[in-house]
């Protein structure tokens, strides 16, 4: 049996100060916590499926006793379990820690626990992220001690620390494993579907969701936004003081019909003076003025701090234009609701690169918007196929089939520029892939830095006209990049209902 040496835990931690900590899945959050704990003389205990890896042999240098049985755990010694976000919540090794009395939590609410100070917690189906970091830059821009951490990168035990602003990304996974998480404000942006292959329903994964705010009370703040009747009911119901925001209505924030953001009445600042762009910025930028207002910002340091911000990589961004092409790219736009947001701030004609990993998420109600918006698509990776098939009764649609991702941009790409050259003289390329990126890349970021490395050379070309042919040139035609070499292997048309 894995038995605690009796190492000390920290003070106001967890558990016990005599008890161990077990840390199940290392990565960034699990590593993160057990550096952490071992910092502050905590007895601590893994488990990794990975045989080696940077992480465990980091966890093995700091004196963490690997664990390959959970069984042998003794629940006295290790009290508290501290799960990866990426295990599944109701994996049987945790369902067994907890028949055994075994408290599982999280990396954010074992931080949360551990760290004194203020905590704002932000969620929502799309535009967590950068409303997170946004949140935090406007917060540090008057002057106040914040750090972000969470879903995000860094994880929050890495840059916790007691008496700052804690600005915390949380996603389903993190808040399942939050049971008394309480944030002095608490942000809600919106409910769509996602992650429907671990939580089973939309149900299950709007009630992970709503842990944000299970634990407050009149004396915390729930930002929501009043254009989702989902969260709607979320602020009737909850006990804390609400403060609405909308892109739609009069609320404590909203857009003006002049283009003004109005906080509480009066006078933000235009969005036009906003660095990042598109409505769903707009939304983000009022849950941001009214977060940082309930922790004490005044409207003038909230004013000055919205435009500083600059926009996170991998979401919506606009990374080059040549040729009368404008490429955006939207890496993290994995869900209908981030798809929806990207494709309604991108400008016409539209080429919208979508396909990888399915997330089990139904897209039907993309199909107006695609009809109304997108004048082609280019399908690629494991669900292209399925996309394809999907949207070809509403729009043109191509497929791009090669098995490497990074062959597969550089087609669709290729595609996307002759396309809009020779049918409508420039537009849009967006990459907004409503799908994960495991199929063909390790992550999404890795997915947005391939996508920006095939655009760069593309408009190396259309710059220089050399390989792809400038404008009027033999072969070329009007500035074609060579879809009819890179692009047309492996593509092929699924449909062609043609825009003009």
């Amino acid at each position: 049996m894995v038995t605690s040496g009796g190492g000390p835990m920290a003070v106001g931690g967890p558990a016990p100060a005599e008890a161990g900590l077990l840390v199940y899945g290392l990565g960034r959050s699990g590593t993160a916590v057990l550096r952490r704990a071992a910092s502050i003389g905590a007895r601590v205990a893994f488990c990794e499926a990975r045989r080696d890896g940077e992480d465990v042999e980091e966890a093995l240098s700091l004196g963490a006793t690997r664990v390959e049985d959970v069984s042998a755990v003794d629940p006295a010694a290790f009290p508290t379990c501290v799960a990866a976000p990426g295990v599944r919540i109701d994996h049987p090794d945790l369902a067994s820690l907890r028949s055994r009395g075994v408290s599982v939590i999280g990396e954010v609410e074992w931080t949360y626990l551990l760290v004194p100070g203020r905590y704002a917690g932000v969620t929502g189906t799309a535009g967590k992220g950068s409303t997170t970091l946004w949140l935090t830059a406007v917060l540090r821009a008057s002057g106040v001690d914040a750090v972000a951490g969470g879903n995000n990168d860094p994880a929050l035990a890495a840059v916790a620390r007691p008496g700052a602003t804690h600005v915390v990304e949380l996603s389903s996974f993190q808040l399942e494993r939050c049971p008394t998480f309480r944030p002095d404000v608490a942000v809600a942006l919106n409910l769509g579907e996602d992650h429907l292959d671990r939580h089973g329903s939309v149900a299950a994964y709007h009630r992970a969701k709503r842990a944000l705010i299970d634990n407050l009370t009149p004396r915390e703040t729930f930002v929501y936004n009043a254009d989702d009747p989902l969260l709607r009911g979320w602020a009737e119901d909850t006990p804390a003081r609400t403060l609405a925001y909308s892109l739609h209505r009069e609320a404590d924030a909203h857009l003006g019909r002049d283009g003004t953001l109005r906080l509480f009445g009066a006078p933000l600042l235009p969005a036009g003076e906003l660095a990042v762009k598109g409505e769903h910025q707009v939304g983000n930028a009022l849950a941001v003025a009214l977060a940082a207002a309930a922790l004490g910002l005044e409207r003038e340091q909230v004013a000055a701090g919205l435009p500083t911000f600059a926009g996170l990589p991998g979401r919506y961004a606009e990374v080059a234009t040549a040729g009368g092409v404008t490429f955006v790219e939207d890496s993290i736009a994995t869900r209908p609701l981030a798809v929806t947001a990207a494709l309604r701030a991108s400008r016409r004609p539209l080429v919208w690169l979508a396909g990888g990993q399915a997330k089990g998420a139904d897209n039907s109600s993309l199909v107006p918007l695609v009809a109304e918006r997108v004048d082609l698509l280019v399908a690629y990776g494991a669900s292209g196929p399925d996309l394809a098939r999907e949207f070809a009764p509403v729009t043109e649609v191509r497929e791009c089939r090669q098995e490497d991702g990074r062959e597969a941009l550089e087609s669709a790409v290729r595609l996307a520029v002759d396309h809009l050259r020779e049918r409508h003289g420039g537009g849009t390329v967006l990459l907004a892939p409503l799908a994960a990126s495991f199929d063909q890349f390790r992550d999404y970021a890795h997915r947005a830095r391939v996508y920006r490395e095939v655009v760069a050379a593309v408009v190396a070309e259309l710059e220089g006209g050399a390989d792809g042919g400038a404008p009027g040139e033999d072969g070329g035609g009007a500035g074609s990049v060579g879809a009819g070499d890179a692009g047309a292997e492996g593509a092929s048309v699924s449909s062609a209902r043609g825009r003009g």
